[in-house]
């Protein structure tokens, strides 16, 4: 099906405001995939946009995460793993467009690459314009990575993908192969604490997580989290993106251990003190982790498929909210109260 022109709502920052606009698009350019949205949700990074923890243009196209079927696309798309893509099929995707050609990409940078073009990024008056993802259309350029999911996945399963999940798979890949009983520890359990907590889980590993809601650590604990044994641990994952975090996560590696930081997304909001011959003398490697490659994207998918199950969404996740009920969302997204607000921006 081949449109003359689409139709999107999309939820536009400006400023510290949000507003709900309708963009007419134009026709679609060769390689790009328009989709409609059935569910989004709000992350994290999202919330530090709107409070002006990071710089942002002017209208922006808010949201990175979702899941939805896909309304136009050019015959003969294939997704990452070569299966060919269809007007109707349900997708997840990539958070960012990479050219696949400069020195970054082919070193194995693509989630900098020297071109990039991230979701809920942009401005809505910059071409491709619908390109955040509470919206009812949002449309996919041709360098973003694409996943066909089977129907078996719930959107309230799939919809994080494109941020939380595939981050997580990033972090594991980072903190390299545990070995089974391996004592990890993950500090913060919003989302992609979450994720990265159930991913180690799954490999074996005796996951102790470090919360300051009492309610998460509990959550944590029913999820399979181990009691916290007090360290020292092999692999410490940051995912809380605050100072004492940050800390508490040096202090409790072990010798040889890996430090993997993933919270920390905003400048200057998790500064600490820290005295780099307490790494040295443990022989300590950090490592930070912002995105994530197609490998770790197609990870989190396959991840996804066999254990999503395991995610208990209807705890993990608010009640829906519309976009005619942005403003609550986003303030119930504040609170912390779920690991995501999701949005049916479809939804009457």
């Amino acid at each position: 099906m081949n449109y003359d022109s689409l139709l999107s709502s999309i939820a536009v920052l400006n400023g510290t405001d949000v507003s709900v606009e309708t963009i007419r698009l134009p026709p679609r350019s060769v390689g790009e995939v328009d989709i409609r949205i059935d569910l989004a949700a709000v992350c994290g990074s999202d919330i530090h946009t709107i409070l002006g923890h990071r710089p942002a243009p002017a209208r922006l196209a808010l949201g990175h995460e979702g899941v939805g079927r896909v309304v136009d696309i050019d015959q003969g798309t294939v997704d990452l793993q070569g299966a060919p893509i269809a007007v109707g099929d349900r997708v997840v995707f990539m958070m960012f467009n990479k050219c696949g050609e400069c020195s970054r990409c082919t070193s194995g940078l693509e989630m900098k690459c020297n071109r990039l073009m991230k979701y809920g990024h942009e401005s809505v008056d910059v071409p491709p314009f619908a390109t955040g993802t509470i919206a009812t259309h949002v449309r996919l350029l041709g360098g973003v990575g694409i996943r066909k999911v089977p129907d078996e996945l719930p959107d309230a399963a799939a919809v994080a993908t494109s941020c939380a999940v595939s981050t997580a798979a990033a972090a594991l890949a980072a903190a390299g192969s545990p070995s089974f009983g391996a004592k990890a520890l993950v500090v913060g359990y919003g989302a992609v604490g979450m994720y990265c907590t159930s991913m180690l889980i799954s490999a074996g590993c005796a996951v102790s997580v470090s919360d300051p809601l009492p309610a998460r650590s509990e959550l944590a604990r029913e999820m399979g989290a181990s009691e916290d044994a007090g360290g020292p641990y092999a692999i410490v994952i940051e995912a809380s993106g605050s100072a004492a975090g940050v800390q508490a996560a040096f202090e409790a590696v072990d010798v040889g251990g890996r430090v993997i930081l993933v919270g920390s997304v905003s400048p200057g909001n998790t500064s600490i003190t820290l005295d780099p011959a307490s790494l040295v003398i443990r022989r300590v490697t950090v490592i930070g982790v912002h995105n994530y490659t197609s490998s770790d994207f197609n990870r989190a998918v396959d991840w996804l498929i066999e254990e999503g199950s395991t995610i208990p969404t209807s705890r993990v996740l608010s009640p829906r909210f519309t976009l005619d009920t942005i403003d609550e969302a986003l303030q119930e997204a504040q609170t912390g109260r779920y690991q995501r607000v999701i949005i049916d921006p479809t939804g009457a």
